[in-house]
This record gives C-alpha cells, structure tokens and sequence, in this order.
C-alpha cells in the first residue's frame, strides 16, 4: 500500500464548486523549513513523510515530499518522492518530479508545464515509457502547489476554494472547504488550528467512507499538523512531529 500521506495527497479530487481562484504568489511566506510526520494506518505506525521547502534558485522555490513505509503498520516496502519547482512570482508549477519505488517495481513520472501554451508534457518511464501532452487551464496546480497555496489563504471559517489539479495526465477540480477552528495536540505543542475538509473520489479499497481532513496551524507559519481520511479499508492517519526552520520568513 502507498504511505497514507502520499496516497492522501495524490487522491484529492472533484466536486461542482465555485470558480478557480487567482493564484497566490505567496513563496514570501515560505521560509526555508522542514517537516517531518508519522504516518499511522489501523491505529499502527505505518511510515515517515518530511516535506522540505529548499533555497530559492533564481525564479524557482523547490518543494520537496519524501514518505516511505516502515513499522507494524506497514504492509509493503514503498518509498515516494516528489519535487516540485514553484514559480517565485506566482507560485504556480513549472515542473514536478515523482519517483516511486516498491519491490521489484520502479516508476518516474516528470512534468513539464509550458504556461504560455496552456499544456504540460508528462513523461513516465516504468515497464514502459509513454509521453503524453496534456491542456491545462490558466492557473492549474500540482498536489505539492495545492497544499502550499491553501497554506498562503486567510482560511476563513466557512471559504470554498476550487483549484484545477492535473496529476499525471490527468486532470481534476479540486475543493477545499474551510470548516472552522479549534485546538490541536501534535508533538510540537497544543496549537490553534484551522481544519480544512478536502474530499477525495477513491473506489474499491481506497474509496473514501468519510471526508478527508487536513488540519493547519493558525498562525503565520500555517504548519501542516495533521491529514487524516478513512478509507473503506481503515483509517490513515499524518501528524507532524517535528518542525525546523532555516530562516525567517521574509
């Protein structure tokens, strides 16, 4: 089974919402940083994740998502990692880098957005390679960009946000309704929290029984405190353990 962050994240998908919203140009608010989370699956430990926001490269802010299995929970062997590369100016996609590794299996999927034309080349090499040219609208995201640009909202109690998503070759309207605030315990303290209720549209094992939740702390960091869904096969819980900053944000 794919780590329930990765899974979480690459599901998220579609419902009739309200318009796109302009991006955020919000790499200002993203200091060098780190964060590291446990992943919990059946009430077991089932795996790590660490996003990493890297040092601004010219006009680029790399964002980097490493998860991989481990502990009772985990039922196979998986890694994932994911690099994406986010405009400074508005903090939209220019390429995005997945790899994933399971035994005996490995599988890279690059994507190449070209803005100007409204299309992206995604490539994936696997037991096969296959190219494909996929049209995008204006402003659409990856799942990396997504979480970053929530991460720059103001979140009010009650906001609905739609974003276009393209996730391989495809291409998905994502929600994200803002459903209130309350106290959260993580293992870096008791802290203000807002909870944002994301819905996927998994079928068979991993269809949704119950919403997908991500919960943000509610101050000028907007950590990532906790991603929790239930699937028709138990429950996957993320919750960050630890947070490390290399700069203020600026």
């Amino acid at each position: 089974m794919p780590t329930a962050f990765v899974t979480i994240l690459l599901a998220i998908s579609a419902a009739q919402v309200p318009a796109t919203p302009p991006p955020v140009a919000a790499p200002a608010r993203w200091p060098e940083e780190t964060m590291e989370f446990t992943i919990g699956y059946l009430g077991l430990t089932a795996g790590r994740a660490r996003i990493v926001v890297g040092r601004r490269e010219g006009s680029l802010l790399p964002v980097f998502l490493e998860a991989r299995t481990s502990g009772a929970g985990a039922i196979v062997d998986f890694r994932q990692q994911l690099a994406t590369y986010l405009d400074v100016a508005t903090g939209l996609p220019r390429r995005a880098t997945m790899l994933s590794i399971e035994p005996r299996y490995r599988r890279t999927v690059t994507t190449q957005f070209d803005r100007d034309a409204g299309r992206a080349t995604v490539r994936t090499r696997g037991r096969s390679e296959r190219k494909q040219e996929v049209a995008f609208p204006r402003g659409a995201l990856d799942f990396v960009a997504l979480v970053f640009q929530l991460r720059a909202r103001p979140l009010p109690p009650g906001a609905s946000y739609a974003f276009d998503v393209l996730s391989g070759a495809r291409l998905a309207k994502v929600v994200a309704v803002v459903q209130g605030r309350e106290r959260l315990a993580t293992a870096v303290g008791v802290l203000p929290a807002v909870k944002v209720r994301v819905p996927t549209d998994f079928s068979g094992r991993f269809s949704e029984k119950s919403p997908t939740y991500v919960w943000f702390s509610d101050d000028a960091r907007r950590l990532i405190l906790r991603i929790q869904t239930e699937f028709a096969i138990g429950e996957a819980v993320a919750e960050l353990v630890s947070y490390d900053r290399a700069r203020e944000p600026g």
